[in-house]
């Protein structure tokens, strides 16, 4: 039977889609399934790439499926030894990285439940945070650790370089806990439309339901190479930037640090994205950028007739026009 991933046109996807064929797209099923095992476990196949992080400084870090499968495996394992059990919470306070991905899928394959925290929270904003979920530790790098550290009675931990090889002692797969209805993710709205943060209570069954919206509101099919400038700690950047395209076994790109419009231009040359979907702003930036990619901002697929997808929520339509093609 054609996967609803062969199906572009709004007629088909009118005719052909239906729950239990969303269904199809994934090993698991309504009673056993695991976000990490979906997104990245059953694509480990070789060195595919997985992750292209574009650091601010210049750097591009490489992530196979296969790295941060095995990465994560020892992360959750480590979590056990440490006394972690199925439902604690394990904040992560981590720009996109190697750790990061190591963390936030170690967590889900342990059972636990993975808070993402925006890095650029100050002190208050992350014990306010933390004292509502209650984690069972918060994971962060050594530049964050000092100001968090004497605010809480939680734990911190450094996934630095050090840490990560650390974990080298420990087996490269897990077998994750498979609990469908089970909490695999926190994560807290901005607080903009109410009075404090909320906790958005997410299951492991959500990354089903998400795939409804990557193939016809981000338009994601295989073979595309994705990428997402919004950070993993909101809902933009961590389900339909990093868990649905990464569910689909596609390469997707991530930025970490200060956003830099010549930055990411480079990067969409040197990597040769074909979709992008970003904020608003990111787009205006892009927009003010002198720098030109010599082969227009997106790489063109020859099998494909539309332009790479951008984000269009809060975007005049002629940005969108001028990201699309200049």
């Amino acid at each position: 039977m054609t996967s609803l991933t062969a199906y572009t046109s709004y007629a088909d996807a009118q005719a052909h889609f239906s729950s239990a064929r969303l269904w199809e797209l994934f090993d698991g099923d309504r009673e056993a399934l695991n976000i990490a095992h979906e997104c990245i476990d059953r694509h480990v196949d070789g060195d595919r790439t997985a992750v292209v992080v574009v650091h601010a400084d210049g750097r591009d870090e490489i992530l196979s499926y296969r790295q941060i499968a095995e990465d994560a495996a020892r992360f959750a394992h480590w979590l056990a030894a440490q006394g972690t059990r199925p439902g604690d919470r394990i904040a992560l306070m981590l720009e996109p990285s190697r750790a990061f991905y190591m963390a936030v899928f170690g967590a889900m394959k342990a059972g636990a439940i993975a808070v993402p925290l925006f890095t650029l929270f100050g002190p208050d904003g992350v014990k306010q945070r933390i004292d509502d979920c209650t984690p069972r530790m918060l994971v962060t790098n050594a530049e964050k650790a000092p100001a968090i550290a004497p605010r809480t009675d939680v734990p911190v931990v450094v996934a630095d370089d050090a840490f990560v090889a650390s974990l080298g002692t420990f087996p490269s797969t897990f077998r994750a806990e498979k609990k469908g209805d089970d909490l695999a993710i926190f994560q807290y709205t901005s607080g903009t439309t109410r009075e404090l943060p909320e906790a958005v209570k997410h299951t492991h069954r959500a990354i089903v339901t998400l795939m409804v919206a990557a193939l016809y509101g981000t338009g994601l099919r295989p073979g595309d190479r994705f990428i997402c400038p919004s950070s993993p700690a909101w809902g933009h950047g961590l389900w339909h930037g990093t868990l649905a395209p990464l569910a689909m076994g596609l390469t997707i790109g991530a930025y970490a640090g200060k956003f830099d419009a010549r930055r990411l231009l480079k990067a969409l040359e040197d990597h040769r994205f074909t979709n992008i979907s970003a904020a608003a702003t990111h787009y205006r930036m892009i927009r003010g950028s002198p720098l030109r990619p010599a082969q227009g901002l997106l790489h063109r697929r020859a099998d494909r007739q539309r332009d790479g997808v951008v984000h269009r929520s809060l975007v005049r339509p002629a940005l969108v026009q001028h990201v699309r093609h200049d």
